[in-house]
Parts: C-alpha cells; sequence; structure tokens
C-alpha cells in the first residue's frame, strides 16, 4: 500500500512538473514601472487588435485618435503597451478588434459608473 502511494505521488509530481511548462506566468495589473510609465498588458491570442481606452486618454481608441493607446503582441503572445499617466484613479477597458470591450481580468478592482456599466479601476500614485 505504501509502495503504491509513492508511486502515486511521484507520478503527480513529475506530472505536476511538466504541466508547468504550458502554463503561462501571470499577468499583473496595470502598474507604473521603473520608467515612470504604466504598463498594460492583455492575454488575448485571437485578437488582430487590443487598445486600452479610459478616462485617461478621452476613452480614444482608433489608429486615428491621437491620444488611443494601441498594444502590440510580445514574443509570447501577450498585448503590451506603456504609456505616461498622471497620479489619479481612472476607469478603463480593454478594446479587441474595435468592437469587443471588455474589463481588465488581471485586474480585480472595477468601477461602476453610475449607469449600471462596469470598468476596471486604474490607480497611478
Amino acid at each position: 500500500m505504501v509502495k503504491g502511494c509513492f508511486r502515486f505521488l511521484t507520478f503527480v509530481l513529475i506530472f505536476s512538473s511538466c504541466s508547468l511548462l504550458w502554463v503561462k506566468d501571470r499577468i499583473p495589473p496595470p502598474s507604473r514601472q521603473a520608467n515612470g510609465k504604466v504598463l498594460f498588458r492583455l492575454d488575448a491570442p485571437s485578437a488582430k487588435t487590443v487598445f486600452v481606452a479610459g478616462e485617461f486618454n478621452g476613452w480614444e481608441y482608433t489608429v486615428s485618435g491621437q491620444r488611443a493607446i494601441a498594444l502590440k503582441k510580445n514574443e509570447n503572445g501577450v498585448w503590451e503597451a506603456s504609456s505616461d499617466i498622471p497620479s489619479g484613479r481612472y476607469a478603463y477597458k480593454y478594446v479587441i478588434d474595435s468592437y469587443t470591450w471588455i474589463l481588465d481580468p488581471h485586474n480585480p478592482v472595477n468601477l461602476d459608473d453610475g449607469t449600471g456599466n462596469l470598468n476596471s479601476l486604474l490607480i497611478v500614485k
């Protein structure tokens, strides 16, 4: 019985350590980096375009928008962008392929806009 349990635990340990190779690193919520810019990240592998829109840029999310913040896909398939954002509290969302507005899945802090819509909340210190 002990020998069987040992084999089972060994199998579980080997399998779980191998499966970690397929798990992406946890993506943190947006935060100010050492260079002073706020880094936004989103894992959206099937997206063609990703923008972050919020109170800090007038909710602009199109290529022609002067204050639009376009994310670019990095070598790991995660979309990223850094932007200068002054200290404050800001509502924001990600815009995928110009039509799909989503909350930041990596930020657990949400804000009701008073009309029943939820936005993610960015606090820049």
